[in-house]
């Protein structure tokens, strides 16, 4: 039963009408001062488990509902107000955010059933764009479902998806979640959240299922739950079970696109690592998928004159993908900051010899075929590799081992033969491929596979066909030994953590758009000592949400007192684990 009548204040709302209860909230909608309707929530803080509080005072759904209000993005609520109060001996916090109208996602299907599969492409990527911004935020969802998703109509008549629940938003989870889990939709949720580990991975899976949601009027593998009452680990083996089935993709009522087809199965992989590695990696992988396939057959070239941005396509079978490329700006280093000892060993071992044939033929210089960057997690080591790259000035592409698989499944390794195909005719050309350990995995045995050879084969003589490969990995042990040699992978480099010049840049970045006291950049650098950039990101984070919390500029005394307890990722500068 509702805690809340029509016509009873929360603060200064008025409430109109029930929505639901919650695990730990319920949910109206209310008058303001103003007149107009706001979405309402109200907190029962004598049911508020301490681990949904941030430092033990404010519901981490309010503290992270106001954070993400920090910028403008429609396809995310929108918080317009807090605060609490006391009725008899209980006290309340309440949220308020704005209202809209219109109809949630699971209400239109059940009212007027699937959508075709350009609309319900649409629809995700709207949702996509909303969990990109979350994302970007180091936050995740947890509960993209169909019941989350407000269908909302805007002044023109259009309806524009938006997340409007964010009661299960968290910061990474590995193990523990510190959100009630009971009322998560069990076909919504990716495998590993069984496990407690909640990451950007399974928020992919979440759209996926909900995608899928779209075109089947149904979750994937669903199955009837009913007689599982409230037991939870009944509940999880019956979804288990459920997944072991071919995943099914087309009906004598509905067919679904091949191209759709492929998209559902890496979004909905069991498997974390054949996964889309992101939010923004499934959105480009439907937008490109929306734009006509007009292009030529046999590498032909789409090219902005203006950028020296374009695409390419390799000789393959229709509806494969497009590479995206651009020209390098000769100068990419400069937004690096700190980093010298690295920059010039690039320099010198490297790019010298690229950019000088004649001078390296004149000395016997051999050219180089392919490098790795190499160290732990959050060091920079994609954003080294694309400076890298702009400085070099070629054209260049930035791939995801994880979103090919591995060269032990079918059809990768002819895959990786046609873009290295396509980057020949854009030669000179910059292959640039992170996360090399999940592509060309380490077989743990003394045996050299027929696929090792094959990658062998491929990636030997790069050079003399005007292409350079820079791979990086946090894992390089985890690499094949058979193709970390010269003339494959010429030259290793160790990507420490941020020094101090890149420490202090990345200050800079975190604090330049939030309302700050004069920081001590010096002083922030020099007690961050170690941190990766993930580490720095944190800091800002918590000051900004104790300012925010205090109604107070982001100080330099605030953020110190986050560096003094906050601990390093890695403790040190060495290389242990990191070794070729």
């Amino acid at each position: 039963m509702e805690l809340f009548k029509k016509g009873d204040k929360v603060g200064k709302y008025t409430v109109n009408s029930f929505i639901k209860k919650g695990a730990i909230a319920e949910s109206y909608t209310a008058y303001g001062s103003d007149d107009m309707l706001y979405f309402l929530k109200v907190f029962d803080m004598s049911d508020m488990p301490k681990s949904q509080l941030f430092e033990s005072k404010e519901v981490f759904e309010i503290v992270f509902c106001k954070e993400l209000s920090e910028e403008q993005n429609d396809n995310v609520i929108r918080y317009v107000d807090n605060g609490e109060f006391k009725k008899g001996e209980k006290r309340y916090h309440y949220l308020v955010t704005e209202f809209y109208q219109g109809q949630l996602l699971n209400e239109s299907v059940e009212k007027d059933g699937v959508f075709d599969a350009e609309d319900a492409v649409q629809i995700t990527l709207c949702v996509l764009n909303g969990l990109s911004y979350m994302h970007s935020k180091a936050l995740l969802h947890n509960d993209i479902m169909p019941s989350n998703i407000m269908l909302k109509e805007t002044e023109d008549g259009m309806l524009l998806p938006t997340i409007i629940d964010l009661g299960h938003v968290s910061y990474m989870v590995m193990g523990r979640p510190n959100f009630f889990v009971g009322d998560l939709a069990p076909f919504f949720r990716a495998p590993e959240t069984y496990r407690g580990i909640y990451t950007p991975k399974s928020d992919v899976f979440s759209v996926g299922a909900l995608l899928y949601y779209l075109l089947f009027g149904k979750a994937p593998w669903e199955v009837d739950l009913s007689d599982c009452y409230d037991d939870k680990n009944l509940v999880k083996a019956k979804v288990k079970e459920a997944r072991k089935a071919d995943l099914v993709l087309e009906t004598d009522e509905i067919q679904v696109p091949d191209y759709l087809q492929e998209i559902l199965k890496k979004a909905l992989s069991l498997r974390v690592t054949a996964r889309f590695a992101s939010a923004e990696d499934l959105f480009n992988a439907l937008v490109e998928r929306l734009i006509p396939d007009d292009v030529a057959m046999a590498g032909e070239v789409l090219e902005d004159p203006e950028n020296g941005a374009g695409e390419m396509k390799a000789s393959q079978p229709a509806g494969a993908s497009r590479i995206m490329f651009r020209k390098g700006s000769g100068s990419g280093f400069d937004q690096v900051a700190g980093r010298d000892e690295l920059k010039e060993q690039l320099r010198k071992e490297v790019i010298f010899g690229l950019q000088n044939p004649e001078k390296a033929k004149q000395y016997k210089l051999l050219p180089v075929n392919g490098i790795l960057l190499y160290g732990p997690p959050g060091c920079g080591k994609s954003l080294v590799m694309e400076s890298f790259a702009e400085e070099l000035g070629f054209n260049y592409t930035i791939l995801k081992a994880s979103e090919f698989g591995n060269i032990y499944q079918p059809g990768v390794i002819e895959n990786l033969q046609r873009i290295f195909d396509a980057a020949s005719l854009k030669a000179p050309f910059v292959i640039c491929m992170e996360e090399m350990e999940y592509l060309i995995p380490n077989p743990g045995s003394e045996n050299v596979t027929k696929e090792s050879v094959a990658m062998l084969s491929l990636l030997n003589g790069c050079a003399q066909r005007g292409i350079l490969l820079v791979v990086t990995s946090n894992l390089p042990e985890q690499i094949d030994p058979f193709v970390m040699r010269p003339g494959c992978i010429d030259r290793v480099f160790f990507v420490s953590q941020p020094d101090l010049e890149a420490r202090k840049d990345i200050f800079r970045k975190h604090l330049s758009d939030r309302p700050c006291e004069e920081i001590d950049y010096d002083e922030l650098a020099n007690l961050s000592e170690d941190f990766v950039a993930g580490d720095i990101t944190e800091t800002v984070n918590e000051a900004a949400m104790t300012a925010a919390y205090m109604d107070v500029p982001i100080s330099q005394k605030i953020l110190v007192d986050v560096l003094r307890y906050k601990n390093p990722t890695y403790a040190t500068k060495t290389k242990i684990g990191f070794t070729k």
